[in-house]
């Protein structure tokens, strides 16, 4: 992880690559801007921005370059002075030029992580007597793309694709059981949520942080209920997750689910008309929509002087907000920002379940 140091300050610096290998140094000097932007419940996108030189007027500086053809491996590091971190590997997809009378054509090149493969086409499909991770590595492996998954552990008699792409499918199955789908690199992530893992890194005024913006609000309900009907013993299935059962609460804070309790008393989320086909799949649903559910509890918006550390999917420490905003938060989404003129700033988007 590398960050700004603001007693020892450092010139923000990049690397670009292209099918593994750095660009040539008359188009690194082109750069005036990358963004890479991370999100769990999206493909991560990159941006790059290419100025040509004065002296370059009317001619069509990298549009026609070969390696930047469409599909081409891109991958961005950002940092400072001479240490960098990866921070997206992705393919391109799209290249748009500007020309213009009035100075030097520009060229912005875009693209996304391989989670875009999945996104190709909708699919109406069944699956029967698969886990959840089963069905990741089936739609990993047909997209080419490298899997590591954890055991979902629960096996589904019947599942339907319905009219659904492969990306919207999985984010589905996971967001339903409390898992997620990023990417590590050009590996793809298949895993419950991450807001119980160790803290990345803290960041406070007195160092990093530029500005946070969090907005705390009282869950629906205590509890949540999914309902199901099972053919064979001919009788509902029920699962309840209540206060108490969240994952990753911060020691010492009372939990959204159990502010609400206190208030509201035991109301109840109803969760009907999912597809339940047994016991162990309406309780880990139950935790899954519950804990997503909690985690709704504080939710805010920052920045940061550049960190390679805050991205999404990774759990941070907030300093210096009081006692009721200062502490863990889990990362949804993150931006990282260089430009030639204003440096290098990171945008985050966080949630926590207890305040």
């Amino acid at each position: 992880m590398i960050r700004a140091n603001r007693q020892q300050p450092l010139v923000p610096s990049f690397r670009v690559t292209l099918d593994g290998r750095p660009i040539d140094p008359e188009m690194a000097a082109c750069v005036a801007e990358l963004v890479v932007e991370d999100d769990l419940d999206l493909p991560g996108m990159f941006t790059v921005e290419l100025h040509s030189r004065e002296d370059q007027r009317g001619t069509q500086a990298w549009t026609d370059a070969e390696a930047l053809a469409p599909g081409a491996r891109l991958g961005i590091a950002l940092g400072y002075g001479d240490r960098f971190d990866d921070l997206m590997a992705g393919e391109i997809t799209a290249l748009e030029p500007q020309f213009s009378s009035d100075g030097p054509p520009r060229l912005t090149v875009r693209g996304y992580d391989r989670r875009h493969r999945l996104n190709a086409a909708r699919r109406t499909r069944s699956f029967v007597d698969q886990k959840d991770s089963d069905i990741a590595a089936r739609l990993a492996a047909d997209a080419g793309i490298p899997l590591q998954a954890a055991d979902s552990a629960v096996l589904h008699p019947y599942m339907l694709q319905a009219a659904q792409t492969d990306l919207d499918f999985l984010l589905q199955r996971a967001q339903r059981i409390g898992w997620e789908l990023l990417m590590d690199g050009d590996t793809l992530l298949f895993r419950p949520t991450g807001s119980a893992a160790a803290e990345a890194l803290t960041l406070g005024f007195d160092d990093d942080l530029l500005d946070f913006a969090p907005r705390l609000s009282l869950p629906p309900a205590s509890q949540l209920q999914v309902t199901g009907w099972d053919p064979k013993a001919r009788q509902p299935i029920k699962a309840l997750a209540r206060a108490g059962d969240e994952v990753g609460a911060e020691r010492g804070l009372k939990t959204g689910a159990q502010q609400s309790a206190e208030l509201l008393g035991d109301a109840v989320e109803m969760q009907a008309g999912l597809p339940v086909a047994s016991q162990a799949e309406a309780d880990q649903m139950a935790a899954g929509l519950f804990n997503r559910m909690s985690l709704e509890h504080v939710r805010g918006e920052g920045s940061c002087l550049g960190c390679t550390g805050v991205r999404a999917g990774r759990v941070i420490r907030l300093a210096g907000l009081g006692r009721r905003f200062s502490g863990r938060y889990y990362v949804t989404s993150a931006v990282h920002r260089y430009a030639r003129d204003d440096g290098y700033v990171t945008r985050f988007a966080v949630r926590r379940n207890a305040s």
